[in-house]
């Protein structure tokens, strides 16, 4: 395979000597990976050894031809090299694919001739990536050509927030224009609106709501970004939350969320049960009475009536346990209620376990409550046991 190596000064590697045109083999049994045998970047890109040769540390590449016997796909070993020729620097910086090795070396290097890195990384970079580090890390750096670089190049948005964020003197309107269009989700725009300073939040804020399709950004908008709109964001979130986490979310820390109207949406959208309690539990002004009797219905196991006795002050125990036993498959719910339940009906749930346990595990575990029938429960496993046998 041919590959790019990276040497230290007169083709030194790890204190061994190389020289062009000559072989060197190794038995194959002594080759490991970053340990022993003859390492090369997995191709020619010189980007591919910065992990392993920042330029500081190198100061000449050659091509070489060698024996792959393993990889982490960035770089290659094997146990037979040959050293094919030396490259020059601007070999070196022709075969860099994406302008990342470009990007390091003006960085790293003392001397670099900036304007010539500079424009090599504006005509490889695909994704704007290299030139935003280039604006940030790089002294000298033209900002304008590096940002108009960025615009062009940039098709997600990421690194258009990045270099409004980060470079002094970037064109906040400009790069903001971009983020607003190429953002599929919303969330560059979020985090445009959030640590952007200059950033049209209304603008970016229609751009959230119309390109999220979770509410997951309308709802991190709507908690975190000085200004938002709480009523259009809610809204949106009603709209598009699909099983009420987002809503319930918004309830619980948003100020100045409309609770009756989230509560209503997560009753519709909550087909389990789960949030019922969550919601009577964490938001002040949830109505508990309905969401109560919402969790009574839904529930399928008993695990949100026991959850909603255990953490919603003012709940109904009777009624909640009485749908625990309705509904507990397994005497699971029923244990956990009478073991943690204040006022619990120990014989009623006791009875319950020895009934629906189809194993003597809830049997043995309601050993533990206070005010169980021990001889009752020793009974039921005893024959819970025989006949799992």
């Amino acid at each position: 395979m041919i590959c790019i190596k990276a040497f230290g000064d007169g083709l030194f590697c790890n204190g061994f000597p190389f020289e062009v045109g000559k072989t060197y083999t190794m038995p194959k049994y002594k080759v490991k990976l970053y340990e022993s045998g003859f390492h090369a970047a997995n191709g020619t890109d010189p980007s591919l050894t910065l992990n392993y040769y920042p330029p500081i540390k190198t100061t000449e590449y050659c091509l070489v031809d060698i024996n792959v016997v393993l990889s982490d796909g960035y770089e290659v070993v094997g146990d037979k090299i040959t050293i094919l020729r030396k490259l020059s620097l601007d070999e070196v910086i022709e075969k860099d694919k994406t302008g990342k090795w470009c990007y390091r070396f003006a960085t790293d290097v003392k001397g670099a001739d900036i304007k010539k890195f500079q424009a090599k990384v504006i005509k490889k970079c695909k994704t704007g990536e290299w030139c935003f580090w280039f604006a940030r890390h790089v002294k000298g750096a033209d900002i304008k050509k590096l940002q108009a670089a960025v615009i062009k190049k940039d098709e997600t948005g990421e690194w258009c927030y990045n270099f409004a964020k980060h470079i002094k003197g970037a064109d906040v309107k400009k790069l903001q224009a971009k983020v607003i269009k190429k953002d599929k989700t919303g969330y560059w725009c979020c985090l445009f609106a959030r640590y952007v300073k200059g950033a049209d939040i209304e603008k970016l804020q229609a751009a959230v709501i119309g390109k999220d399709k979770t509410s997951y950004w309308c709802f991190l908008f709507a908690r975190y970004v000085k200004g938002a709109d709480i009523k259009k964001l809610q809204a949106a979130v009603i709209k598009k939350d699909e099983f009420g986490e987002l809503c319930y979310d918004f309830a619980r820390y948003i100020k100045g969320a409309d609770i009756k109207k989230l509560q209503a949406a997560i009753i519709k959208k909550d087909e389990t049960g789960k949030l019922y309690f969550k919601l009577a539990a964490y938001v002040e002004g949830a109505d508990i009475k309905k969401l109560q009797a919402k969790v009574i219905k839904k529930d399928k196991t008993g695990e949100w009536c026991f959850l909603f006795v255990k953490h919603v002050e003012g709940a109904d125990i009777k009624k909640l346990e009485a749908a625990v036993v309705e509904k507990d498959k397994t005497g699971e719910w029923c244990y956990y209620f009478a073991n943690e339940i204040e006022g619990a009906d120990i014989e009623k749930l006791q009875d319950a376990v020895i009934e629906k346990g189809k194993t003597a595990l809830w049997c043995q575990c309601f050993e533990i409550v206070k005010g169980a029938d021990i001889k009752k429960l020793q009974t039921a496993i005893a024959d819970k046991d025989w006949r799992r046998q």
